[in-house]
C-alpha cells in the first residue's frame, strides 16, 4: 500500500519572496532615479559657476571707476592747494600725498572686502539651495521634480543682480586748510619780525 506525501502549502513563502523581490527592484529603481537627479542637480549648479564671476565683475566695473575718479579729483585738488600755498616741494606736500595714497589703499581694500562678502553670501545661498534640493530628492525619489526645481533655482540666481549704490565722497577735504595754515604761518612770521625782541638791541646783541 503506497502513501503519498502531503502537499505543503508554500504560497505564503512564495508571496513573501515575490514581495521582497518587488521591493528590492523598486528600491533599485528609486536609487537609480535619485542618482539621475543628483547628477542633474550637480550639472545645473556647475553651470552656475560663471554667475559669481559675472557678479564680481559687475561690482568691480561699478565701484572701481568711481574710486579712481574720486582719487584723481582729490589728487588734483591737493596739487592745486599745495601750489597756491607754495608748498609743492615741501615736507607737508609729501605728507599730504602720502595720506591721500593711504586713503586710496584703504578705500580700495574696503571695496574689495565688500565684494568678497557679497560673493561669499551668494555662494552660501547656492550651497543651501543645492543641499535642500538634494535632501528633497532623497526623500521623494522624484528626479524630474528635483531637476525642474534646480533649473528654476538657477534662473533665480542668474536674474539676481547685486545692489549697487554710488560711492559717497571718499577723499572729502583732502586739500582743505592747506592755504589757510600756510597763510597763518606767514602772518606769524611777519608779526614776529615786526615785534622787537625785548631781550635784544638793534644790533642783534643781547643786552646784559
Amino acid at each position: 500500500m503506497c502513501f503519498s506525501r502531503p502537499r505543503v502549502d508554500t504560497s505564503y513563502q512564495d508571496f513573501a519572496r515575490q514581495e521582497a523581490e518587488r521591493a528590492r527592484a523598486e528600491e533599485e529603481a528609486r536609487q537609480a532615479r535619485i542618482s539621475e537627479g543628483m547628477t542633474n542637480i550637480r550639472g545645473v549648479f556647475e553651470d552656475l559657476s560663471p554667475v559669481l564671476g559675472q557678479r564680481e565683475q559687475a561690482m568691480r566695473d561699478f565701484y572701481l571707476p568711481q574710486l579712481d575718479k574720486q582719487f584723481g579729483d582729490a589728487r588734483d585738488q591737493l596739487g592745486f592747494s599745495l601750489a597756491r600755498a607754495g608748498l609743492l616741494t615741501s615736507t607737508t606736500a609729501g605728507q599730504k600725498q602720502g595720506d591721500l595714497s593711504e586713503a586710496f589703499a584703504l578705500n580700495r581694500s574696503g571695496i574689495e572686502s565688500d565684494i568678497a562678502s557679497d560673493l561669499a553670501r551668494t555662494q552660501q545661498q547656492m550651497n543651501q539651495q543645492r543641499a535642500a534640493l538634494e535632501s528633497g530628492l532623497r526623500a521623494s525619489g522624484d528626479a524630474t521634480a528635483a531637476t525642474d526645481a534646480a533649473l528654476n533655482t538657477a534662473v533665480t540666481f542668474r536674474q539676481d543682480s547685486p545692489t549697487l549704490s554710488p560711492l559717497g565722497p571718499l577723499f572729502y577735504g583732502v586739500g582743505t586748510g592747506i592755504g589757510a595754515a600756510q597763510q597763518g604761518y606767514r602772518t606769524g612770521q611777519v608779526r614776529r619780525m615786526a615785534t622787537p625782541n625785548p631781550l635784544s638791541s638793534g644790533t642783534g646783541r643781547v643786552v646784559m
